[in-house]
């Protein structure tokens, strides 16, 4: 599991050094750019663990992952791997536990190419928690609620973290 984190985050940062340091346009920073249903989709799964709502998880979790599936480039690479965490041994996640140790490695990746963007430039907040179960620093993106909920513990502690400027 580590060596695979550590993988997607070596090739996260070999996909954000090729972007120029003095970007102006944004057509350069929306080749990193994540399609709109998967912000949309992981914003909502992480909304429906940050409420311990399983049940809304697990009916978003398609959505999720479908989106992935339409991601090239760069974004796929680093996504598509770690989208089978989302269903450990294809099945959907039938704990909130399960199903937090599988979004996290996820949502942090995704997270990392929205913070990438400028952010006025920025298709969602991006949240991140210095106490998170899996990766110890996690983020995830928040799209409709601009209040801090964090879907790694929930309600034990909803409001750990702070937003990614």
């Amino acid at each position: 599991m580590l060596r695979k984190i550590v993988f997607v985050t070596l090739m996260l940062s070999a996909a954000l050094a090729a972007i120029p340091v003095n970007a102006d346009s944004s057509a350069e920073f929306a080749v990193l750019a994540l399609p709109a249903d998967l912000v949309q989709s992981l914003s909502a799964g992480a909304d429906a663990l940050a409420k311990d709502d399983l049940a809304g998880y697990q009916k978003v979790l398609p959505d999720i992952l479908a989106a992935t599936e339409q991601t090239t480039g760069a974004v796929r690479a680093t996504l598509l791997p770690l989208s089978r965490q989302l269903q450990p041994g294809k099945k959907i996640p039938s704990s909130l536990q399960t199903a937090r140790k599988g979004f996290e490695p996820f949502s942090n990746a995704a997270a990392n190419f929205v913070a990438a963007q400028p952010p006025d430039k920025r298709q969602a907040k991006v949240f991140e928690c210095p106490m998170s179960p899996v990766l110890t620093l996690g983020r995830w993106i928040q799209k409709d609620n601009p209040k801090l909920l964090n879907p790694f513990f929930g309600s034990q502690m909803l409001t750990c973290g702070k937003e990614v400027k």
